[in-house]
C-alpha cells in the first residue's frame, strides 16, 4: 500500500554494521519467553509412531523421535512445510538409543551442554521430508543436503494429514496462544462463509489455514529468519503465532505483543479513528479511510481537498449537516465526483474564504446529500453539476458523513500513535508508554534485511472489509502481524500469473506493460467479499491458477512479496486489525529492479502538483538505500561471529540457523544461496539496466534441489 512521506523511511535506512552493536540482544529477549513453554514432559503426538520431544523455546519447531530399529533412533525437527502437505523442510539426525536422552544436568546450562554433546557427536542435517505415497497415502523419505536419500520405513503408516498435524503441534504453548486451531470462531468457513466450498475445505483441512500447493507454513523461528536471508517470497509464508513466538518479529507495547493485541480486540475502523483524533495524535495524523457504497464498489472516504488524513476520515463517518442557499453569481466552492471511477455523487473540493458556503460551515470533504429538498443518492456527478446551471436561489445540503458507506477500513495509520491512543483511552492517567517497532530481530539476528520500514502502519477493518486486487508502489517483503479477528490474504506469483489476476480484477492500469502504474484502490477493481454471494467474476479470482491464500489469526505473522498481485479480506464475523511493515532483502531487491516499469510510479503532474515529490519510490530505493554486496557479505560473517561469541559467553543460543543445525552440506547450501542473492542485488543497483528476472527468485526449497514433477 502507498505509504506516507518518504523522509522517515529514508532515515530508517542505516548500515548493518550499526545494527549489530548489541550482541546480547537475543539472549536478553529469549529469557523473557522461556517460561511460556509448559513444563510438562508429555510425549503426546498426532501419531503413536512419533514421540514428541520437549520444545526448548517457543520459537523452536516441534521435534519428534522415532525408532529405526531396536538399537537406533531418529529425530526430526520441523522447520516448515508446503500447502500440499507432502513436502517438509526438516532437520534430521540418527543416533543410538543411548544418545537420544543424553546426560547433563537438570538446569538450563546442563541441557545446553547435553545438546552440544549430541550435536558434536552426531549432528543434524537439513533437508526435505517428502511423501512417497499416492494422494493422501502413507510413505516417506528424507532427502538431505549431503545428498543422502533415506526411506523412512518406520513412518510408512503416517498419512500426510497426520504429518501436518505433527508439524503444527502447539498445545505445549498453552494459554500464551491468542487462538486455538479448530475452534469454530477461527475457521475459514466462519470467516468467509460465501466463498467456494472447496477453497474453504482446503483452508480448514488439518487447521493449516493455507490454500495453494506452494504456500509455505513456517513453524520454526530460526528458519523464519533463514527465509529472510534466502527467499524472495514468491508465495506467502505464514508463521503461526510467530508475531510473539519469536521475540522482535512483531510489535510490542510495554514489552508484550499481547498488550497491543488486547487493546485492539473488538476495535473497528471508527473506534480507531476516534481514539486517534480524540485521545491521540489528533486530526492531523496520517491515515486514510475506505468504504463500500452499495452497488458502486470501494472508494476512498474523507478526502479533504485531495488530501487524505485522519481528521477528514473521521469526519466522513460523523454526522454534521450544513444547508446553503446559493444566490446568483459565483458559488464560492469547487466540487468533484465522490466516486471517481463511476462518476457518481459529489464532494466539496475547496471553499473560498468569505463565501456563503464558508460562512455556513462547508469544508472540503463534505458530500452533497440534497438539492432543492431532494436526495441525490444515486445521482451521477453530471446530474448534480447541471443543477447549478439552473435557476437560483438553489438550496443544497451537505454532510461530512458519507451516506450509505459500509464495511469501513481505516488504513495506513501510524501503529505507535494508534496503540498509544487506544491505551490512553482506557487509562488517561497512563504515565509511561513503550512501543517497540516490529522487525527489530531482523537487524540483530540476520544480515539479510538491508532496509526496514519505519514507522510501521496499522489497519482496522470492520467485519467483511476488503482491499481490491493490487500491487504496491514499492515491491518489498511485506509483513503482516494480526492483532485481532481473522484476515484472508491471497497472492499470485509475480509475472504472468499476477498480470492475469489483475486483468480478471479489472486493474489493467497496474499490468506490467501498463502506462498507468501505481496502486489501484478505488472503484471498479474487484475484491473477494465475504458478506454476500459472489459474482462469477469474483469466483474466478478465487479460482485463479497459482493463487495462494492464507488464513491469518491473532498472533500470526504473514510474509509475502508486495510486487505480487494480492488482496485481503477481513473475516465476516468480527473486526480485524493488523500491523504492517516492509523490509528489503537482497533477493527482494532484485525482484523490485526486474519490474523496471514500476520504479517511477508518479507522473510529473503528481510530483509537481499533488505532493508526491517526497514519496519514496522504487528508483530511490535502488539508488539510495541498497548497500554494496561486499558490505552485506561482511555483515553476514559478523552476525555468525556474534552468535558464536554470545553462545560461549552466556550459554544462550541465538536465533539464527547455524552449521550445527543445518549440517556441513546444509550450511554450505544456505551460504551459496545467500551469496547468489547478494550478487543479484548488486546487479540491481544500476537502475539504468533493468535485470532479467532471476529464475532462482521463485524457489521455496533451499537445502536440496527441488523435485520437478
Amino acid at each position: 500500500s502507498p505509504r506516507g512521506c518518504g523522509c522517515p523511511m529514508r532515515a530508517a535506512a542505516k548500515t548493518l554494521a550499526r545494527a549489530f552493536t548489541s550482541s546480547r540482544w537475543v539472549a536478553k529477549r529469549s529469557q523473557r519467553v522461556h517460561n511460556i513453554v509448559r513444563a510438562t514432559s508429555s510425549t503426546t503426538a498426532p501419531s503413536p509412531l512419533l514421540r514428541r520431544n520437549r520444545r526448548e523455546r517457543p520459537a523452536d519447531g516441534p521435534t519428534y523421535s522415532f525408532d529405526l530399529d531396536s538399537a537406533r533412533v531418529a529425530q526430526l525437527r520441523f522447520l516448515a512445510f508446503h500447502g500440499c502437505g507432502t513436502r517438509y523442510t526438516v532437520l534430521y539426525r540418527e543416533c543410538h538409543k543411548a544418545d537420544e536422552q543424553p546426560k547433563g544436568g537438570v538446569g538450563r546450562r546442563g541441557r545446553n551442554r547435553a545438546a552440544k554433546e549430541v550435536s558434536d557427536d552426531i549432528g543434524f542435517d537439513a533437508g526435505e521430508l517428502e511423501s512417497t505415497g499416492e494422494g493422501d497415502g502413507p510413505g516417506w523419505r528424507v532427502r538431505l543436503a549431503n545428498s543422502q536419500e533415506i526411506t523412512l520405513n518406520a513412518l510408512k503408516e503416517i498419512t500426510p494429514r497426520d504429518m501436518a498435524l505433527a508439524a503444527l503441534f502447539d498445545d505445549d504453548l498453552g494459554d500464551a496462544r491468542l487462538y486455538r486451531r479448530g475452534e469454530e470462531r477461527w475457521l475459514a468457513s466462519t470467516a468467509a462463509p460465501k466463498w467456494p466450498e472447496e477453497l474453504l475445505a482446503s483452508l480448514d483441512e488439518r487447521g493449516v489455514g493455507v490454500h495453494g500447493a506452494n504456500a509455505v507454513i513456517c513453524v520454526d523461528g530460526s528458519y523464519f529468519l533463514e527465509l529472510m536471508e534466502l527467499s524472495a517470497f514468491p508465495t506467502p509464508v505464514i508463521f503461526p503465532h510467530g508475531a510473539w513466538r519469536l521475540p522482535g518479529v512483531g510489535p510490542t507495547v510495554q514489552g508484550s505483543f499481547r498488550n497491543l493485541a488486547s487493546a485492539a480486540i473488538g476495535m473497528d475502523a471508527i473506534d480507531a479513528l476516534s481514539a486517534l483524533v480524540n485521545n491521540g495524535a489528533g486530526p492531523d495524523a496520517i491515515g486514510r479511510l475506505t468504504g463500500e457504497l452499495p452497488g458502486r464498489g470501494r472508494i476512498q472516504l474523507g478526502v479533504d481537498g485531495g488530501r487524505a488524513g485522519v481528521g477528514s476520515a473521521y469526519a466522513a463517518v460523523t454526522e454534521n449537516e450544513v444547508t446553503v442557499t446559493f444566490a446568483e453569481g459565483s458559488l464560492g466552492l469547487g466540487f468533484a465526483p465522490l466516486d471517481w471511477e463511476r462518476q457518481f455523487g459529489a464532494q466539496v473540493w475547496d471553499v473560498d474564504d468569505d463565501s456563503a458556503a464558508a460562512e455556513a460551515g462547508v469544508v472540503p470533504g463534505m458530500v452533497f446529500t440534497h438539492i432543492r429538498g431532494e436526495s441525490v443518492e444515486g445521482w451521477t456527478f453530471s446530474e448534480i453539476d447541471r443543477e447549478f446551471d439552473g435557476p437560483r436561489p438553489l438550496e443544497v445540503k451537505f454532510n461530512t458523513k458519507v451516506p450509505g458507506a459500509e464495511r469501513l477500513y481505516a488504513v495506513e495509520m501510524i501503529a505507535e500513535e494508534v496503540a498509544e491512543a487506544l491505551l490512553r483511552r482506557k487509562d488517561p492517567e497512563m504515565e509511561t508508554f513503550d512501543f517497540e517497532e516490529p522487525g527489530a530481530v531482523f537487524e540483530e539476528s540476520t544480515a539479510a534485511v538491508i532496509w526496514r520500514e519505519e514507522p510501521s502502519t496499522i489497519f482496522f477493518g470492520e467485519a467483511g472489509s476488503t482491499t481490491v486486487v493490487h500491487h504496491d508502489i514499492i515491491g518489498q517483503v511485506e509483513l503482516c502481524h494480526v492483532l485481532s479477528g481473522s484476515k484472508l490474504l491471497a497472492a499470485a506469483p509475480w509475472g504472468k500469473s499476477s498480470d492475469e489476476l489483475l486483468r480478471k480484477a479489472g486493474a489493467r492500469g497496474l499490468l506490467s506493460d501498463g502506462a498507468d502504474d501505481g496502486e489501484a484502490e478505488e472503484g471498479g477493481v474487484l475484491s473477494a467479499p465475504v458478506h454476500r454471494s459472489l459474482t462469477p467474476d469474483e469466483i474466478a479470482l478465487l479460482k485463479h491458477d497459482d493463487l495462494a491464500v492464507v488464513l491469518a489469526r491473532p498472533g500470526d505473522c504473514v510474509a509475502f512479496s508486495s510486487i505480487c498481485a494480492h488482496f485481503a479480506t477481513n473475516g465476516a464475523n468480527e473486526p480485524c486489525s493488523a500491523v504492517f511493515h516492509g523490509i528489503l532483502t537482497p533477493a527482494s531487491t532484485h525482484v523490485l529492479a526486474s519490474h523496471s516499469e514500476r520504479l517511477d510510479p508518479f507522473s510529473d503532474e503528481e510530483i509537481d502538483e499533488d505532493g508526491f515529490d517526497g514519496h519514496l519510490t522504487g528508483r530511490a530505493v535502488l539508488e539510495e538505500l541498497v548497500p554494496a554486496g561486499k558490505d552485506v557479505i561482511a555483515d553476514y560473517s559478523a552476525v555468525e561471529k556474534i552468535d558464536s561469541a554470545m553462545a560461549k559467553e552466556s550459554g544462550e543460543k541465538g536465533w539464527r540457523m547455524n552449521r550445527k543445525m543445518r549440517g556441513k552440506a546444509g550450511d554450505a547450501a544456505a551460504k551459496r544461496r545467500f551469496a547468489e542473492a547478494v550478487l543479484k542485488m548488486d546487479s540491481a543497483r544500476d537502475v539504468s539496466k533493468a535485470p532479467k528476472m532471476w529464475t532462482g527468485a521463485s524457489r521455496t526449497v533451499f537445502y536440496v534441489e527441488p523435485v520437478i514433477k
